[in-house]
């Protein structure tokens, strides 16, 4: 049997072959163009910075003038102090108590006397807010009166002060209570803890 086909069946092979030949590249180039449509795209994009977080900072400070200093001011160191004190006496001095931080804040005190016979003798008014009355007295309402021969608690209410400034007199009193009869040169000295804390802090 002969293998060859007719010339016309021949001819008509080569022009279907050819012509799926043709259609399969266009599909390949079709395919390929999408394929690089998929790739070819547009692209943008944003970027959105905060601003800077910066802490306050909360600063309690004592004495004048602003914006004081941190421990025992010179001035009131000097006024709250008596010689040849004798029973019946008393002394008073003032400091002022100053928010130099900028957060808001309330403060409270302790209180405590140390020394010799005559620490737990000299009874203390506290009076915060207060003001001088003469060199021996404190007027406003008190926070404290007693012995602090222990550390007690001189000012347990919560008092505000509002940052950048903001301030208040502490008057305290010493007084040696007329009747007493021992102590007799005996030295005691009196110091005073300012306690900070945020407002809303428990």
């Amino acid at each position: 049997m002969s293998n060859h086909l007719p010339p016309r069946t021949a001819s008509g092979l080569k022009r279907i072959k050819s012509t799926r030949v043709r259609a399969l590249l266009s599909l390949g180039m079709v395919f390929g163009l999408g394929a690089v449509g998929t790739l070819a795209y547009w692209t943008d994009s944003a970027t959105l910075a905060g601003g800077s977080f910066i802490a306050g900072n909360l600063d309690i400070k004592l004495g004048s003038p602003a914006p004081g200093v941190d421990n025992s001011p010179a001035q009131f160191t000097t006024d709250f102090a008596m010689t040849n004190m004798q029973p019946g006496d008393s002394k008073a001095a003032i400091v002022t108590v100053r928010n130099s931080g900028s957060i808001g804040f309330t403060y409270t005190a302790t209180g405590v006397t140390s020394g010799g016979a005559l620490a737990s003798l000299l009874s203390f008014k506290v009076v915060p807010g207060g003001a001088l009355s003469g060199t021996t007295d404190c007027t406003g309402t008190a926070s404290f009166t007693g012995t602090m021969a222990s550390t007690q608690n001189v000012i347990t209410a919560n008092r505000p002060l509002a940052a950048s400034g903001g301030n208040e007199s502490f008057c305290v009193v010493a007084t040696l209570p007329t009747g007493t009869t021992s102590g007799q040169g005996t030295s005691a000295t009196a110091s005073f803890t300012f306690n900070a804390k945020q407002v809303g802090a428990p």
